[in-house]
């Protein structure tokens, strides 16, 4: 009887240990850019597949005493989800006007089976 008892617990030690190892690891970076959201104009972002990444927008405002016109800095977090590669555009306009953003920046972006990120330009 303890034979057995012995056994399943470490049969189930052994599956618990190789489905840790191949768990995938999120992982994260930045991108930044910088801004005027003051004057209406902000980073609008998209994203070709979703369930590669996640972005998370941060705004720092660089201005002092709320200063109009004072640049801000956009951070973007890139946190990966799953192994893959995806693209990642920015367009630099305000929302409300029809027509070219005023900025387009692209990126092609990485993520390696260890949840590794890596961000090139397009």
């Amino acid at each position: 009887m303890k034979a057995k008892t012995i056994l399943s617990i470490l049969s189930g030690t052994l599956i618990l240990a190789s489905c840790t190892s191949t768990a995938f690891k999120s992982n994260k970076t930045a991108i930044e850019l910088k801004g005027n959201p003051t004057t209406g104009y902000t980073w609008m972002y998209t994203i070709e597949d979703e369930s590669i990444i996640q972005v998370e927008e941060d705004v720092q405002y660089l201005g002092k005493n709320g200063m109009v016109g004072a640049p801000s800095l956009f951070k973007y977090t890139i946190k990966s989800r799953k192994q893959g590669s995806t693209g990642l555009r920015f367009e630099y306009k305000r929302p409300w006007e029809d027509g070219e953003p005023e900025a387009v920046q692209l990126y092609e972006v990485t993520v390696e089976q260890n949840g590794e990120i890596t961000i090139t330009e397009r």
